[in-house]
C-alpha cells in the first residue's frame, strides 16, 4: 500500500526523498520532490514537506497529509522539465535555421563568384570577336544571376547575338 500510493502522487522523473528522524519517541519525516535531469535550479527552493507524530499518527494519516502538496510540486516539476525541454527543441531548430542560412549563403556566394567569373570570360571572349563562345558564356552566367544581374545579362546576351548575326564580308 505504501508504495502504490507513492507511485500514484509521482510524477515520471520525479524522485521523492524521504527522511526520517527519530526523537523522543515522536518521528518527524520530511518529504522533497526532486526531478531528475531538471537544469532549472528553482527546484532547489521547493519546501520540503515536514509531518511530525507518532508512528501510529504517521501510519494513519501520512498519505493523506502529503498527496496533494507532493502533487502540486511534481507538477511543477514536470512543468519545469516541459519548459526546458521545450526550450532546448527551439533552440535546436535555431541553429539548425542558421546553419541551414549559412549553407545558402555560402552557395550565394560561390554562385555569385561564379556568375562573375562566366562575365569576365565573356567579355574576354566578346573582345577577341569569340562571340559564339561569348554567348555561350553568358547563357551559361543567365542561369546564375539575381536581381539585377539577369536584366544586364539578358541585355548583353541580345548584343551578342546580335554581333552573331552580323556576317563579315572580310
Amino acid at each position: 500500500m505504501f508504495f502504490n500510493d507513492l507511485s500514484e502522487m509521482m510524477a515520471t522523473g520525479t524522485v521523492v526523498h524521504l527522511t526520517v528522524h527519530s526523537q523522543n519517541g515522536k518521528l518527524t519525516v520530511s518529504v522533497f520532490p526532486k526531478a531528475n535531469g531538471l537544469k532549472d535550479e528553482a527546484q532547489n527552493h521547493l519546501q520540503p514537506i515536514v509531518l511530525t507524530g507518532t508512528a501510529e499518527e504517521l501510519d494513519a494519516g501520512f498519505f493523506n497529509a502529503v498527496r496533494e502538496p507532493v502533487c502540486k510540486a511534481t507538477g511543477l516539476l514536470s512543468g519545469m522539465k516541459r519548459f526546458e525541454d521545450s526550450l532546448a527543441l527551439v533552440e535546436a531548430e535555431r541553429k539548425e535555421t542558421q546553419e541551414q542560412k549559412k549553407h545558402a549563403d555560402k552557395r550565394t556566394q560561390e554562385c555569385k563568384a561564379k556568375f562573375d567569373k562566366l562575365i569576365a570570360r565573356a567579355e574576354t571572349q566578346e573582345n577577341e570577336n569569340k562571340n559564339d563562345e561569348a554567348l555561350q558564356s553568358l547563357r551559361e552566367a543567365r542561369t546564375m544571376a539575381d536581381g539585377e544581374d539577369v536584366a544586364k545579362t539578358d541585355a548583353r546576351i541580345d548584343r551578342v547575338k546580335a554581333k552573331c548575326l552580323q556576317t563579315s564580308l572580310f
